[in-house]
């Protein structure tokens, strides 16, 4: 490599791998600010003035600790106080293994608590008697992070609060293990799920008091966030509790019961083994066989958080052992989701907007060594431009054919179907303007329109960390900015009145909802700077179908189509795919569907 290389290359390396080190160090705690006075259901509080202009209170308790008894519990109101509670400083995170994407700590550190449900709340600045009179739209934000990482304070809703004059709530929900977990005898596994209910119930009884309108709640989620808003929308228990939804990215699917409880069945015989409680995994489960669930719960709930946690960790179990939501026909709704979405009767019909980013997997796709060249375990060049992106386009596309379209098409109806009442709007977000890395590493390429960057966007906070800078500059500021702004706008007015519109501006194009009947027309709302063709309507729909004939339409070997094939359909349980790999290229594919493949 040429001498003159050298130096930027070790900046950047630098760089890269300080955005996976500790967060900066965070200062002392804001001075509170009289005028931010509230009184909710536990007590007064007290918050601080922000760099918005407007207020935020922070760490504010929405349900009691689920530690001791409480864990796997319901989730049960918080303790009030006395006095004056300070909501300067946010509160723990949830237990979990530190990783840069979810803003605690360094990666596989032991970070949070089993004491963390906490939401956090902005609003324009207010006096007491203006809170009182407001009625503002409320935006609740579930954040992503494959319900196993992240945490509220990650997040800063006081840009969007100020600007859009609406007040934002972010809250903490449980999270792994102590989140989704089929411990017998419970009547769910969606610990998780119920937190969320909770913290709805919280801004209910409460959004008044810091001038908000109970009566006009969005929820929004991305990415694991996403499937807990989406499972909302089948959740019984949640009518009343939100008036719209937002889907941003939509993370994974729903798991099966059966394999839940097998799973936890698994865990807790090894459990079991590494407390000495049996000799072998025979011995554990005779004896789990012969214990009640009173047993079962007593011995659980009296270890140790992070031996519990051990017993799922990625690394040491597969796909199927990992939590996540279950339809368990208690808590939600069990069956197909566009079915359920198709019938008013049988999902909250509210008005939806749903979405996804044009290079969702690049993200993933970085760090995966078959793809790019890596240096300490982080990329520094990509193999095969072509390849990658081929593989980045249709991974995506099969994201939005699942999590926007399909859902769409079954909410909007199909001709000559009963249309829903509630509408709902589909979008892309296109930006790929961070540039090249001191010259030589192409983000734009190599990261683009991935998953979780339209967050910033969305609350105009561009403060995520030690990366910030190589994402967000000088160069990209001016588009970036507006853009934001745009969004920012459609976000809001969705969140007044159910209907994005123009965002309340006039120099915006109207969003129009997904047509009822499948005809050609204007779907999708793009998102992208005004240098790369604006803010604007299009026509788009993609399906599983029509992406596997463009794919069959590829110019590749017969290996290359194969690899592209495993490459896109990835889910382990995937009844469609596993059928459609038996005749795809001519039936021409050897082996199975899925091989193991590094990262990615």
């Amino acid at each position: 490599m040429p001498m003159m290389l050298i130096r930027p290359l070790l900046l950047l390396l630098l760089a890269l791998l300080s955005a996976c080190a500790e967060p900066r160090p965070v200062g002392a705690p804001p001075k509170p600010s009289l005028d931010s006075t509230r009184r909710a259901a536990g007590g007064e509080l007290v918050g601080f003035l922000n760099e918005s202009g407007g207020h935020s209170w922070l760490g504010i308790p929405y349900a009691a600790p689920p530690v001791g008894a409480l864990r796997w519990r319901a989730p049960q109101p918080a303790a009030g106080w006395d006095g004056v509670r300070s909501a300067v400083q946010a509160g723990s995170p949830c237990i979990q293994y530190g990783s840069p994407l979810g803003g605690v700590g360094a990666e596989g550190s032991k970070q949070g608590n089993e004491d963390c449900l906490y939401l956090n709340v902005y609003a324009p600045r207010l006096n007491p008697a203006e809170a009182t009179s407001e009625r503002l739209p409320v935006i609740v934000w579930v954040h992503g992070g494959s319900n196993v990482i992240g945490h509220a304070a990650f997040y800063d809703g006081s840009a969007l609060a100020a600007r859009q004059r609406a007040i934002v709530v972010m809250i903490n929900y449980r999270l792994g293990p102590f989140g989704w977990f089929a411990i017998p005898g419970e009547p769910t596994a969606n610990f998780g799920n119920l937190d969320v209910l909770a913290a709805l119930r919280w801004v209910q009884a409460n959004a008044s008091a810091f001038g908000g309108d109970p009566g006009k709640v969005t929820v929004v989620g991305e990415s694991a966030g996403a499937t807990n808003t989406l499972a909302l929308l089948i959740t019984p228990q949640a009518r009343g509790l939100l008036q719209r939804a937002v889907v941003q990215s939509l993370g994974f699917g729903f798991g099966r019961r059966d394999v839940a409880e097998q799973a936890a069945r698994l865990a807790i015989t090894e459990l079991l083994v590494a407390q000495k409680r049996a000799p072998d995994a025979a011995t554990a489960e005779r004896l789990l066989a012969g214990m009640t669930n009173d047993d079962v719960g007593g011995f659980l709930r009296a270890l140790d958080p992070w031996t519990v946690y051990a017993a799922f960790s990625k690394a040491n179990v597969d796909e199927d052992r990992l939590p996540t939501v279950i339809q368990d026909d208690v808590l939600i709704r069990d069956g197909d989701v566009p079915t359920l979405l198709a019938d008013p009767g049988t999902h909250l019909d509210v008005p939806l907007v749903l979405g996804t980013n044009r290079d969702e997997p690049k993200i993933f796709m970085a760090f995966n060594p078959q793809l790019t060249r890596q240096f300490a375990g982080l990329p520094v060049a990509i193999r095969d431009d072509d390849a990658y992106e081929r593989e980045a386009r249709y991974r995506a596309l099969l994201w939005k054919a699942d999590g926007v379209d399909a859902l769409a098409e079954a909410i909007a109806g199909k001709p000559g179907a009963v249309r829903n009442r509630a509408p709902v709007f589909t979008y892309r977000w296109d930006w790929d303007e961070q540039g090249r890395a001191y010259g030589l590493l192409n983000i734009s390429r190599l990261i683009g329109a991935a998953h979780a960057m339209e967050i910033p966007f969305v609350f105009g906070h561009f403060d995520v960390g030690p990366q910030s800078d190589l994402l967000f500059n000088a160069e990209n500021a001016a588009g970036r900015l507006a853009l934001s702004d745009r969004m920012m706008a459609y976000w809001a007015e969705f969140a007044r009145n159910g209907d994005p519109g123009t965002g309340g501006r006039d120099d915006l194009p109207r969003w129009q909802p997904w047509p009822s009947a499948a005809a050609p027309g204007p779907r999708l709302m793009i998102f992208d700077t005004e240098r790369d063709g604006g803010v604007r309507m299009q026509d788009e729909r993609v399906s599983r179908d029509l992406l596997l004939q463009t794919m069959q339409a590829e110019r590749l070997t017969t290996d290359a189509r194969c690899e592209i094939f495993r490459a896109t359909f990835r889910n382990r349980r995937d009844d469609w795919a596993d059928l459609a790999w038996q005749r795809y290229a001519d039936g021409r594919c050897r082996g199975e569907r899925l091989l193991r493949r590094a990262g990615g």
